[in-house]
């Protein structure tokens, strides 16, 4: 129901249709630069700080993108929630195995 408002409201029908997949991937090729950017993060400022402020400015980016005025807004922000959707996956996978060391 959500995403025939969102289609409703932008006007994302007929010709336009085309713009729902664009905004996945968007969100794909964002968490494709997270990974890359992430890593660099994380060897030069450490993990935990680059998590924790990741994870509040995704609470931050998710607030403000649901409010997004315009489709533009809405899938610049689907790119920065990519960006720092990855860190959680990442740098939680490398903090699990760095402790369990399952060898």
């Amino acid at each position: 129901m959500l995403v025939t408002i969102f289609c409703a409201q932008w006007d994302l029908v007929c010709d336009r249709a085309y713009l729902k997949d664009l905004t996945q991937t968007i969100f794909l090729v964002g968490i494709m630069f997270g990974s890359v950017i992430c890593t660099a993060l994380s060897d030069k400022f450490g993990r935990k700080p680059v998590f924790l402020i990741s994870q509040w400015a995704l609470v931050v980016v998710g607030v403000v993108n649901a409010f997004a005025p315009n489709y533009i807004v809405f899938i610049v922000l689907r790119f920065v929630a990519g960006l720092l959707i990855v860190v959680r996956f990442l740098l939680s996978f490398i903090s699990v195995h760095n402790v369990c060391r399952c060898e």
